[in-house]
């Protein structure tokens, strides 16, 4: 038997804090529906948005992305960077100077991510910190990066590290060349920032039985999963009948 039979019955949860998450969208002025596209930036990226049963991300296309379509990370990496041979960081600090090989805007890493990827005796190995901000930096000059977070261990001028925008600026209409993040709501066109859905019911291009496990593919499509080796992101609800066609799944992205 049900432990509540009357709507009288109900009470203030004992489950423990609620949206824990903490991530929850605001913004001023109403800030921007889920079916509006934006030439200018309302919220942070990555900012989460749940609308009913559906979750979303804020995010700005590099390109004109359609409505439905399957889109992925579309920003810029840089690997084996390489320090300045008088730099030296200990810990504790919350800056990080690269040497850039080729000019770097100011703020092309805002809010983007800062790997130790390679390091024997970098106890920074494995971690992650987020770039607040980045320094104008020249071809074959330095670069100094600022960090939410200061670098909890001294770095081995022997590291390999990697620095990468954030994962939803520049997003693009799937190609299978990076990770997918979710699915275009509306037409957008480039340049503008939108909510791009994560998690939830929502139609999708694309070719597969219901029921079906399905991936990213190319075009902005999705197929079954394993196909050709793409992002796995969620279930179709609904056959998806054609290539060109869209259909009910349930994506599995970010909740």
């Amino acid at each position: 038997m049900a432990d509540i039979t009357s709507k009288y019955q109900g009470n203030v949860a004992s489950e423990g804090m609620q949206n824990w998450r903490g991530d929850q969208v605001s913004v001023a002025q109403g800030g921007q529906s889920i079916y509006e596209s934006s030439s200018v930036q309302l919220a942070e990226l990555g900012s989460r948005k749940v609308v009913g049963d559906r979750v979303f991300r804020y995010a700005k296309a590099k390109q004109d992305i359609a409505a439905g379509s399957v889109v992925e990370y579309g920003g810029e990496r840089l690997t084996s960077i390489a320090f300045g041979s008088s730099v030296t960081q200990g810990s504790g600090l919350n800056t990080f100077t690269i040497t850039a090989a080729t000019a770097i805007s100011k703020d092309t890493y805002a809010d983007g991510y800062l790997i130790c990827e390679e390091g024997a005796t970098d106890a920074n190995l494995g971690m992650m910190y987020r770039i607040k901000s980045n320094a104008l930096g020249s071809s074959a000059g330095t670069c100094k990066l600022t960090l939410y977070d200061p670098i909890a261990y001294a770095v081995k001028l022997t590291s390999t590290w990697s620095v990468n925008q954030n994962l939803y600026l520049n997003v693009i209409s799937a190609i299978l060349t990076k990770a997918a993040i979710g699915v275009a709501p509306i037409d957008v066109t480039t340049g503008d920032y939108f909510w791009v859905q994560t998690w939830g019911p929502t139609p999708a291009l694309g070719t597969a039985a219901a029921g079906a496990q399905i991936a990213a593919s190319v075009s902005g499509r999705c197929t079954l999963i394993g196909t050709a080796g793409e992002t796995p992101i969620g279930v179709a609800v609904a056959a998806l009948n054609a290539a060109t066609n869209y259909g009910l799944t349930f994506l599995t992205i970010a909740p």
